[in-house]
């Protein structure tokens, strides 16, 4: 749970992304105020290149993150200004990584810029179907509006619901 003070007087989200998420849904479920607010370690921005890549290494060794939980760090890094760019946070953050793995990172920021919204378990997301997704939405680029008024309509519940729709 921690945060980086942004210009506009937001914040930007460090680590705790799984903990925010399940805070939200606990509220929405329970309607309880207990779980709309989240205590956070505010840093400096300048130091939050470094607390990003901690936070990465740490989710490497401790949790096994998906290509899509990688890709949407690094793209939001790169949204509050971190890093210029997702590929500069996915050359930066995952710095040990081979360099077919950081491609395939990549790709999933393209994946998460082209249908993140209507996503509702992206972690849940296959590299196989990922990256065939993103060649998909390269050789057509109407397949992101398709495919994210798909998903809206079907609603899934589930990620195996989402999967299909994707899939499809």
């Amino acid at each position: 749970r921690s945060v980086v003070a942004l210009d506009d007087g937001r914040f930007g989200l460090i680590s705790g992304a799984r903990r925010l998420a399940a805070l939200q849904a606990l509220h929405q479920e329970t309607g309880n105020a207990r779980f709309s607010r989240v205590k956070a370690l505010l840093r400096p921005f300048d130091s939050a290149p470094e607390a990003y890549l901690a936070m990465v290494e740490e989710n490497e060794i401790r949790a096994d993150l998906s290509f899509y939980e990688r890709a949407r760090l690094a793209d939001e890094a790169a949204r509050i200004g971190i890093f210029g760019s997702p590929a500069a946070a996915v050359k930066e953050l995952f710095v040990h990584a081979a360099p077919p793995k950081r491609s395939k990172i990549l790709n999933f920021v393209a994946l998460h810029k082209a249908i993140g919204p209507a996503l509702h378990f992206p972690e849940a997301i296959p590299e196989k179907l990922g990256l065939a997704l993103v060649r998909a939405l390269e050789l057509d680029p109407k397949l992101a509006k398709t495919a994210s008024t798909r998903l809206r309509e079907a609603a899934p519940t589930t990620a195996a619901e989402e999967r299909a729709v994707l899939e499809a």
